[in-house]
């Protein structure tokens, strides 16, 4: 028995190694490819749990396109083995899935991983990163995802104007192969409510949350911490928490990252749900392109809204609510509607800049397809709910394909407000 001893030993000092090594944080540094001179910005946004890696990769283009993974791997003591595992932006053209081997080393204080890649049907390369630190009055554990009763979060920290107001988007799980439509509405003083409508079983509910937003680092940090409603009171849903970053395009703010949480009735340690992802975004309107909407009995006076979207609401007498943004290079495209997740009798009308382009129809798992001409470089698509089926509100899954590529967004709508597509067409230097 005495003879196990230093082998034990030898394992306790070996797995408190293993333990001893965390990478989360942010990386950043460059990725090239054999024999090739171009190079891209490189980062890693990273989060450890024992030896287990994780997190969201960012590759730049010389030309500024930006591309972003899922990013999974182990620590085995020696090695940090990555794979990105799924390209969730651009929703267009792939980029090469790199499988990543980086070994760590320090040199004057400054610590770095460098390794090599590689993907399939991709000249393989090298990567070179270094540890980024954090900013002033920020800690290493402040860039984790808040977890907890909410209670921590300062209630005087800044909150700006642009991140206010309504996102929408979708959130994944990593145990099904359903998403989830997702919205999330930011309130003054670090509070909000999120959205969330299951393509599968569970119907929808609101949640409450309360959120933090780093203006230097782009993080913004959310946790819901209550219940307000839901439609299939025996579902149990995921209290989520998480880290997502902020991005500023042309046409689009967006908010994406990762998330975890727990099962309704539990905690992190006895009910943790499978973790995910979560992408929302706010368009953005161009002044040129707007005009203002009917005035209506309130004192304040109607906010400016795009043209196409005041002839709808004059004509149908709904609220219109532009969530989603997609850029197209051709004018002709292909428009298909269907039902992702439950068939459940849905039944809608889709707009294009006011003129109907389809009628009444019940929304299936096939798809229907329809063939447009855009007349114009902004364009409207308005999904009009004739009813809510069995689970409320009307929501479909609508792709817009360019002949160059397949764009997919979830839509919802209501009997009172008529979710909308901004179509834009692609130009030079609008990325």
């Amino acid at each position: 028995m005495k003879r196990l001893y230093p082998l034990l030993l030898a394992l306790l000092l070996f797995s408190n190694y293993l333990c001893s090594q965390d990478f989360s944080g942010t990386w950043q540094g460059e990725v090239a490819q054999d024999g090739k001179s171009d190079t891209y910005q490189y980062r890693l946004d990273l989060t450890q749990m024992d030896n287990k890696v994780n997190g969201i990769a960012t590759s730049v283009s010389k030309t500024g396109t930006v591309a972003k993974f899922e990013v999974g791997g182990i620590w085995d003591g020696q090695t940090l083995a990555l794979q990105e595992v799924n390209q969730f932006e651009p929703p267009g053209a792939r980029w090469c899935l790199k499988h990543i081997r980086l070994t760590q080393s320090e040199s004057n204080g400054t610590v770095t991983l460098e390794g090599r890649w590689e993907a399939q049907g991709c000249t393989p390369g090298k990567i070179s990163l270094s540890q980024q630190s954090a900013p002033s009055g920020m800690t290493s554990d402040s860039r984790q995802p808040i977890v907890g009763d909410g209670k921590n979060i300062p209630s005087t920290v800044h909150h700006p104007p642009l991140i206010s107001g309504k996102w929408a988007g979708y959130l994944t799980q990593s145990d099904r192969d359903y998403g989830f439509y997702f919205e999330m509405k930011f309130e003054e003083a670090g509070k909000g409510t999120s959205h969330i409508t299951s393509d599968g079983e569970g119907g929808n509910a609101v949640h409450q949350f309360h959120w933090t937003f780093d203006e230097k680092t782009g993080q913004l940090d959310f946790e819901e911490t209550a219940i307000l409603e839901e439609s299939v009171p025996s579902w149990r849903w995921c209290i989520k928490s998480g880290s997502l970053f902020f991005k500023q395009e042309e046409n689009r703010l967006s908010l994406a990252g990762d998330w975890k949480g727990y099962i309704e009735g539990y905690s992190l340690e006895t009910g943790a749900c499978a973790p995910g992802k979560l992408y929302v975004e706010k368009p953005v309107f161009k002044k040129e392109e707007m005009m203002p909407a009917p005035q209506t009995s309130s004192q304040e006076a109607a906010p400016a809204k795009p043209v196409a979207v005041v002839e709808y609401e004059k004509k149908q007498k709904r609220e219109v609510d532009v969530e989603r943004v997609l850029e197209v290079k051709n004018k002709t495209i292909r428009i298909r509607v269907w039902d992702n997740g439950t068939v459940d009798g849905d039944v809608c009308t889709l707009f294009l800049n006011g003129e109907m382009i389809l009628k009444n129809y019940r929304v299936a798992r096939s798809k229907h397809e329809t063939i447009v001409k855009l007349e114009k470089p902004v364009n409207y698509i308005i999904l009009h709910a004739m009813n809510l089926g069995s689970i409320s509100p009307n929501t479909i899954a609508v792709s817009v394909d360019d002949g160059t590529g397949e764009q997919v967004v979830i839509v919802s709508s209501n009997l009172k407000t008529s979710g909308a597509i901004m179509i834009r067409e692609f130009t030079v230097g609008g990325e």
